[in-house]
């Protein structure tokens, strides 16, 4: 994929273990501020505690479970894409980015988090690539990578476009999460990790700093993870 022109400026942080509502309220007040021009555009990468998410469709109907046997909460979320799982072992990336200054429209934007993934993942010796019409990073039939972005004005109407949400890449994540769901509403296709394509289980922070450096170089930035 060509490289995409944009801000020099990226900041990233690795998170730890956040719990969902709390990153959720982190990537608003973040995406408000990009909006204003307060800060530059940023990079939050971070675990999450067990719970299931929706977009903003209802998808009730792919639970395989009931919702009290689902062991984790569920939730309904403001970002696009269908019903999935987050949990330790599996690293999430939310961007929060000035779309318009990226010169990015939305499509482009998701093919570019799907070849950062894939990018990454060769890093692993894992060969993986996108399905035409499905959106996320598969390993064959398998997919180890999903990504629901959410892209608005934070400001109002007559505000700049910011990203939220993003992607959620199984490194060494428990599958058995996802047989209580139907994963992104695919029923005839399986969820892959890391661990179980390589047998090794390599630490989500360095899949993280690996992954932070293929979103610079993807996005020309200049970015160093820092922690909190």
């Amino acid at each position: 994929m060509q490289k995409i022109t944009a801000l020099s400026a990226c900041d990233v942080r690795w998170l730890g273990r956040v719990r969902y509502n709390e990153a959720l309220d982190m990537q608003r007040e973040l995406a408000r501020q990009r909006a204003r021009g307060d800060i530059p555009d940023t990079l939050l990468l971070l675990e999450h505690e067990p719970i299931y998410t929706t977009g903003r469709a209802d998808t009730e109907s792919n639970l395989r479970v009931s919702r009290t046997d689902l062991g984790a909460p569920l939730i309904r979320t403001d970002r696009g894409g269908d019903i999935t799982f987050h949990g330790p072992g599996q690293l999430v990336a939310y961007p929060i980015l000035d779309l318009k200054a990226a010169g990015l429209g939305v499509a482009s934007y998701v093919r570019a988090l799907e070849q950062i993934i894939i990018d990454t993942l060769h890093d692993y010796a894992i060969e993986a690539i996108v399905d035409c019409g499905l959106t996320g990073v598969w390993v064959g039939n398998e997919k180890i990578a999903a990504i629901g972005v959410r892209v608005g004005r934070p400001l109002g109407r007559e505000g700049t476009w910011v990203t939220s949400h993003g992607l959620a890449l199984n490194v060494d994540v428990d599958l058995a999460w996802f047989d209580r769901i139907v994963p992104c509403g695919i029923s005839d296709r399986g969820v892959t990790s890391i661990a179980q394509l390589t047998g090794g289980a390599p630490a989500v922070h360095d899949v993280a700093r690996r992954l932070s450096a293929q979103f610079a170089e993807l996005f020309e930035r200049s970015c160093n993870l820092r922690y909190p």
